[in-house]
């Protein structure tokens, strides 16, 4: 059986006359007679008897189309959702970030939410490991992260880059320095990010490329961590360079040899659907690398 039987079937059952009811599908009354008679077949049961000129169902017939109708109510309901998602101007974004991007990414979403109002964000932040796994499980639709190279299924796709720097609490021993070395910074205890943190290898190339050997005295999963410790006077942080540590009274000092940029990337999964709303959103935050 097909979709066109049922419906065919569900019009018939309830019109209960062979030639309106084939005016109402738009088919002639021989097509709608060897369709009903191809169902039953298939079925191998009568679903109609004739009553005069009109038709009525068995009592099998009754059975069946409380299945039927049923089954083309939750179709239509399907159909319904499919065409929100599939309408650029409504439905659901699914959307993850790190911390330490949320005040750009957040703007970017105001933004885009002025004038895509029917538009609604479900807007998550954690790790770039989380994030990654999460969009690889279909929790995002996209994510904003750095890269990890274990994701082969995933593109990456580059929006800003950002400078590793060094960030000290008032009256730090480097506090005085507008820029240091990596000689410099392996003789104090630093604060950075853990192994699963995105920028974590790019701050361990800087270091690396100079046969130097720092001092890790705290490693963290997110920025904020950081910004808490260096607040708390654990040590100098060595992070990159975002906005969110504003909201302490830090001086950001240069690192002079540090030749290493890390890039925030957008990340979609290769070969997944994205609905309307979502592509039309993505496109939105390439066009937007400005705003970053």
């Amino acid at each position: 059986m097909n979709y066109n039987q049922l419906v065919y079937f569900s019009t018939l059952a309830h019109i209960e006359h062979y030639t309106k009811a084939a005016e109402i599908l738009g088919i002639s009354q021989p097509s709608l007679s060897h369709a009903i008679s191809n169902l039953e077949d298939e079925l191998g049961i009568y679903l109609f008897e004739k009553q005069g000129r009109n038709v009525r169902l068995t009592r099998y017939g009754k059975i069946y189309l409380s299945y039927v109708d049923a089954a083309l109510d939750e179709l239509e309901k399907g159909n319904k959702q499919m065409n929100r998602f599939s309408d650029i101007e409504s439905g659901t974004i699914r959307f993850g970030c790190i911390s330490s991007a949320s005040p750009s990414v957040s703007a970017i979403i105001s933004k885009y939410m002025e004038k895509h109002s029917a538009i609604n964000f479900i807007f998550e932040q954690s790790t770039t490991q989380k994030l990654l796994e999460g969009l690889a499980n279909e929790t995002y639709d996209m994510v904003f992260c750095h890269k990890l190279n274990d994701y082969d299924a995933v593109e990456f796709i580059p929006i800003v880059e950002r400078d590793i720097v060094l960030k000290v609490y008032k009256g730090h021993p480097l506090e005085v320095y507008d820029e240091v070395s990596l000689k410099q910074l392996a003789e104090y205890p630093l604060i950075t990010y853990n192994r699963q943190a995105g920028a974590r290898p790019y701050i361990d190339k800087m270091f690396i490329q100079r046969s130097i050997k720092p001092y890790i005295r705290c490693q963290v999963g997110e920025d904020l961590a950081a910004a808490s410790l260096v607040a708390e006077k654990a040590g100098a942080a060595v992070v990159v360079d975002h906005s969110i540590f504003n909201i302490y009274d830090f001086k950001t000092i240069r690192i002079k040899d540090a030749d290493i940029k890390v890039p925030m990337n957008l990340a979609v999964m290769k070969n997944s659907f994205l609905a309307g709303a979502a592509q039309e959103f993505k496109k939105f935050i390439i066009a937007s690398k400005n705003l970053f």
